[in-house]
């Protein structure tokens, strides 16, 4: 359960290394980009002004529980991170447990560079994490049109809907492959842990994928946004998962999107 209030910094104590440097730069936050290093393992990374709001949600609102995620995972996970963004989910994951092979598609370039910046900051860390700069779909297409914000800085609502937010007002084109290529080009027989944040595309790779395939994972975390009363909502998805023979549990983010957690022995 994500956290609210005053217990945010107790999970920034814990997560952060240096926590002073958000709370003494909580005004200036806006302006430039602070720099925090994780604990117990060390990955010093930079969180742009247009990010705090995704490091509040990964680092202080703890919206996946990462010491209890931890605990349920092997000492050594295989994990795909579908919309990785700028790696923020990968570097909580990676300071707690060490070693995982990570393989982390993002296709906003903006968001690419931001995390590449970090993985040549941090030696060794471009071990565990393969980045791909691409997009991850259900159906095969070779290029997929992307609506995101104008700017060029990383950014956190880029969707293939072009009315999914109001500051998607820029199309860029990228490359695309499907959640069966990963699996299969990467002979990935288990998946200790499929991330998916991907502003909408969850229903398409999710439905447009062979069960068997799916079933590969044995945890997942996905964040489902309510679309729609037919088949692209909280509920009809949530069923879905449960068909496949997993265990779910879901929690609210805010009034359209929920977190998901799906559990298959």
């Amino acid at each position: 359960m994500a956290v609210e209030g005053i217990s945010r910094y107790f999970r920034l104590w814990k997560h952060i290394a240096n926590p002073g440097e958000y709370l003494f730069h909580k005004v200036a936050r806006h302006k430039q980009n602070l720099v925090f290093t994780t604990k117990p393992f060390p990955i010093r990374f930079q969180v742009p002004p247009s990010l705090y709001l995704i490091f509040k949600e990964i680092f202080m609102v703890d919206v996946y529980e990462m010491d209890e995620l931890v605990s349920t995972l092997p000492t050594a996970p295989v994990v795909i991170d579908i919309g990785a963004n700028v790696g923020f989910f990968d570097i909580q994951l990676l300071s707690k447990i060490g070693k995982a092979t990570i393989y982390a598609y993002e296709p906003v370039p903006a968001n690419v560079k931001t995390l590449q910046h970090t993985l040549q900051q941090n030696p060794g860390l471009g071990q565990s994490i393969q980045l791909f700069s691409m997009a991850v779909t259900g159906k095969p297409i070779d290029q997929l049109e992307l609506f995101i914000e104008a700017e060029d800085k990383s950014q956190v609502v880029a969707s293939v809907f072009s009315a999914f937010h109001e500051n998607n007002s820029q199309k860029i084109m990228v490359p695309c492959i499907t959640l069966t290529d990963i699996i299969e080009k990467n002979s990935l027989d288990v998946i200790d842990l499929l991330k998916v944040d991907c502003e909408g595309s969850e229903y398409d790779i999710m439905y447009n994928t062979a069960p068997e395939l799916i079933r590969r994972a044995k945890k997942m975390a996905i964040e489902v946004h309510n679309l729609d009363n037919d088949l692209n909502n909280i509920d009809a998805f949530d069923r879905y998962i449960q068909s496949l023979g997993y265990t779910t549990t879901r929690s609210p983010i805010n009034s359209f999107c929920y977190a998901l957690e799906a559990t298959r022995q």
